[in-house]
């Protein structure tokens, strides 16, 4: 019988790569001579990178590595190196599902990985539905995925910090323009805070916009060779063919989607929907595709784009008298309603039916990058708002929200969180203008409200970004001692949180009740309120008036809660359906249980969009039984 010694060399390496690597290093490196040094090809172990690894920290910077010498790189050390990351973060997801004692730290370390957690907590987001901790082990995972996600996200836009505060000669138009930052990177980094497992990271927008600019571009050949107007009218048209860009018969309702907002959702979705903003944005992310100049033109009431010609050349390609050698041409476009050029007379009748007589010149100049991501963050603003205030049963508001199907609930926060985010790493560092410091400032109070509430695992997030430059924005120009730093409250209430997460609680016993106080009903039922009739879930209860809820939470790190006054009716912490929110109290004799019991499609509507949430507070469902089974037993031993 032939051996596999006996096969030729580079068909041994061949049949390798069908092997599991572990396998590769455990057995077959083993076994002789020949297929030990066949296994320690870096050909080899570069194939496990790629295939086994999809996602890499920038420090790796693993692309230039697959495009470099094949022997310069330690592949196979890079392979372990992953590997042993991911056996680190599987004992930390599972000590984080099994326990909420030190939940936010083993958060922490993984979070310390960046994008070489990714994989790994991909895979625990999509655990299989028969898992024991099957809701559970999927919340936390994507917990802390969503918190990597932001940190990719905030990271982006601290690049304009630090192209604020260097130094050297004054920055060219380009470069003032896009501060520091790509338009396409810093407007997909509000996609990242409502990512959640999804794809679409910066990295895959890029590559989207890539493949619709190889598309254009074999749909239209010749075109590198015409005119800047020429280019710029093909490419319009192309998109207005194709679709890619504006709404399809909007209405005043749909055009507030929070959907809209986001130029990652815009570029994958079939519909490609998108509001001005956005398409003027694809647009331009386009044109430099294409070998043009273009930007978005952020108007009081609309965002056109505006091509800019090279200079001293006109729009046509002809050659400008030497006079005019650094000026460039314009010509507007509007990619979310049109195919066509808009006439500049046009544009300006528009500002003069809105009141605005003067200051046209400088308005119809492109809008610099940092400007732009303020104004998506204030129609992430509007969308929430018209979520919140249009009076509507919530099966019609849902979509306003909803980003994939049964995810609104998810999107609430992080979407308003998103936007508080941009707004304070787009303030350029120390302001003149004390109104500006002071804007600055009540958007982070804002932040650390949304922060102590529904983001402590962004504590490191906060210790890196926004202390740093609350000590700048805040403090008196005169130099303080680190103690008087007006980040030291903050940096105090971290650690308090800190703290907090690394004790255990007093559990609370039924056992332990007050004698004549019945407590009908057990963490992880269903129910109906009796006035309102909505639907909810039950996740603690307390005999202590309806303020004793409050402290026994595992999650909510928020200090200094007053206990309200009350009688010995129990009270009962619950998620419910109208918000998504676990903070409501209700008490007993608004409860009304529901019978659940067959597999989640039995579940109403609305708490099925709770489903991805529950894992909060739960490990599955129980279909027999009807309820969710609980993972707080730590603090409710008895339910």
């Amino acid at each position: 019988m032939t051996s596999l010694d006996s096969l030729p060399y580079e068909l041994i390496q061949q049949v390798l790569q069908y092997l599991d690597p572990q396998d590769v290093l455990a057995a077959v490196a083993l076994t002789s001579r020949q297929l030990n040094r066949i296994a320690e090809e870096p050909l080899l172990w570069r194939y496990y990178c790629q295939t086994c690894f999809k996602y890499w920290q920038a420090e790796h910077r693993f692309q230039d590595k697959l495009r470099g010498q094949l022997r310069n790189v330690d592949w196979k050390g890079l392979y372990l190196l992953r590997l042993r990351r991911n056996s680190h973060i599987a004992r930390l997801v599972d000590g984080i599902v099994a326990s909420r004692v030190s939940r936010l730290e083993k958060t922490e370390q993984i979070c310390r990985y960046g994008y070489d957690a990714k994989d790994y907590l991909l895979s625990q987001c999509r655990v299989d539905d028969a898992h024991k901790d099957v809701l559970a082990r999927r919340y936390y995972a994507c917990t802390v995925l969503d918190s990597i996600h932001r940190s990719l996200a905030i990271e982006e836009w601290a690049k304009y910090q630090r192209f604020t505060q260097q130094g050297g000669p004054p920055p060219s138009t380009v470069e003032r323009l896009n501060g520091g930052m790509r338009l396409e990177r810093a407007l997909g980094a509000f996609d990242l805070f409502m990512l959640h497992d999804n794809d679409g990271d910066l990295d895959e927008i890029g590559q989207l916009l890539d493949d619709i600019s190889s598309r254009f571009h074999a749909a239209n050949p010749g075109v590198e060779r015409a005119t800047t107007r020429g280019k710029a009218m093909a490419l319009a048209r192309w998109l207005h063919a194709n679709n890619m860009t504006g709404l399809s018969d909007p209405t005043e309702e749909t055009y507030r989607y929070l959907r809209n907002c986001l130029i990652g959702r815009a570029l994958r979705d079939d519909q490609h929907p998108s509001l001005p903003i956005i398409s003027a944005a694809i647009y331009s992310a386009l044109a430099s595709r294409s070998g043009f100049e273009a930007y978005p033109c952020a108007l009081p009431n609309h965002v056109h784009a505006v091509v800019l010609a090279p200079p001293g050349v006109s729009l046509d390609g002809t050659t400008l008298p030497s006079t005019q050698a650094e000026r460039q041409e314009t010509m507007f476009l509007d990619p979310y309603g049109s195919d066509e050029e808009v006439p500049i007379d046009h544009i300006q009748n528009l500002l003069y039916r809105l009141g605005i007589f003067v200051g046209h010149e400088e308005m119809l100049q492109p809008t610099s990058t940092d400007l732009i991501v303020m104004r998506t963050a204030q129609n992430i603003r509007a969308s929430f708002t018209s979520f919140r205030t249009i009076d509507r049963p919530l099966s019609q508001l849902i979509p306003m929200i909803e980003l994939n199907r049964g995810d609104w609930a998810r999107n609430l926060q992080p979407a308003l969180y998103s936007m508080i985010w941009a707004s304070i790493m787009m303030a350029p560092v120390l302001p003149d203008n004390d109104e500006v410091r002071w804007d600055w400032q009540q958007d982070v109070r804002d932040l650390l409200t949304y922060f102590y509430e529904y983001f402590p695992e962004d504590s490191w997030l906060i210790e890196k970004y926004v202390c740093p430059m609350y000590d700048s924005f805040a403090a008196p120009t005169r130099r303080q001692r680190d103690w008087e730093l007006p980040s030291r409250r903050v940096r105090d209430q971290i650690r308090d949180i800190r703290g907090v997460d690394a004790s255990a609680r007093q559990p609370r016993r039924r056992s332990e009740v007050v004698e004549g106080v019945n407590v009908r009903f057990k963490i992880g039922q269903v129910f109906k309120h009796r006035r309102y009739d909505y639907h909810g879930i039950i996740l603690g209860w307390t005999t202590e008036g309806a303020g004793g809820i409050a402290d026994w939470d595992p999650n909510n790190q928020g200090a200094g809660r007053t206990l309200w006054a009350g009688h010995n009716e129990p009270y009962y912490r619950c998620m419910v359906g109208t918000d998504g929110s676990d903070h409501h109290i209700i008490a007993e004799g608004s409860i009304e249980p529901v019978d659940c019991r067959g597999g989640i499609e039995v579940l109403p509507p609305e708490i099925k969009d709770l489903v991805p949430m529950a894992g909060k507070f739960f490990k599955r469902w129980d279909s027999e039984n009807g309820v969710f089974v609980s993972n707080i037993r730590e603090l409710f031993p008895d339910d």
